[in-house]
């Protein structure tokens, strides 16, 4: 008995050290672009080595692109104004700047965004954050291709340590960092659906009154939060499998 309570404990302990952590941030219902986002959810998981984000689909085909911005350090851009880099799909949905004029996603007082996710049906890139023209632009720094199915039910990409440092995150440290995410076509166009509380201005009321469109704007009420796993030290391990092994030689 006391020798399988020492394998119980033993497994408890390295389970410790090993735990993941996750939460989901859901959308905030609005369906301007048939509710793909807005009554979706965006699940972020993480581990002492890596994190997976995840992309839910609430309805409708995913035919745009979902930006999620990252707060992870400080600094950083607190509204979309002064971004310009349209050279791609994926860059003008992070600037939300077109021939047709810009439309601008406001971030809550004391976030600043560093990267952005772009999630797109066939794609999922990540950029560093610029305000300068493509070249350079929004710097690309590295992706994971989906399924190029606008009618999955999810899309994801899992980062493991270097590249998560890459965005300023530090793998297994307790580190917090905030995120909102806007919906919008790789041309510009921006929908009224988010992760995170938001109110949304139409740039043309009398055509389309739901969505901010080429010229209005989203603003965003309260950042969403995550923080980082922090793993059980090795050193603990050590120590509890070490008492338990003291333990059961003083039982036998």
């Amino acid at each position: 008995m006391l020798r399988q309570m020492t394998r119980f404990g033993m497994i408890a302990v390295l389970g410790a050290a090993s735990a993941a952590h996750a939460a989901n941030y859901a959308g905030n219902g609005a369906t301007g672009f048939g509710g793909p986002v807005g009554n979706g959810s965006l699940d972020v998981t993480d581990t002492a080595s890596s994190l997976t984000v995840t992309a839910n689909r609430g309805g409708g085909g995913w035919n745009d692109a979902l930006v999620v911005y990252l707060d992870t350090q400080a600094g950083g851009f607190g509204d979309t104004s002064t971004l310009v880099d349209n050279n791609d799909g994926g860059r003008t949905a992070i600037s939300g700047v077109t021939g047709n004029g810009r439309t601008t996603a406001f971030f809550p007082a004391g976030f600043g965004a560093d990267y952005a996710m772009v999630i797109e049906n066939g794609y999922f890139g990540v950029f560093q954050i610029s305000d300068q023209a493509f070249p350079p632009g929004h710097t690309f720094l590295f992706g994971a291709p989906q399924s190029g199915n606008n009618l999955a039910p999810s899309y994801s990409i899992t980062l493991d340590a270097s590249q998560m440092a890459q965005i300023g995150l530090t793998a297994g440290s307790g580190q917090t960092f905030g995120l909102v995410g806007t919906y919008i076509s790789p041309s510009g166009y921006r929908s009224n659906e988010t992760i995170g509380a938001s109110v949304t201005v139409p740039g043309n009321p009398g055509g389309d009154p739901n969505n901010a469109g080429f010229t209005g704007t989203v603003t965003f009420s309260a950042a969403n939060s995550y923080s980082l796993v922090v793993p059980e030290p090795a050193s603990f391990a050590l120590v509890g499998l070490g008492a338990l092994g003291v333990l059961a030689r003083r039982r036998k």
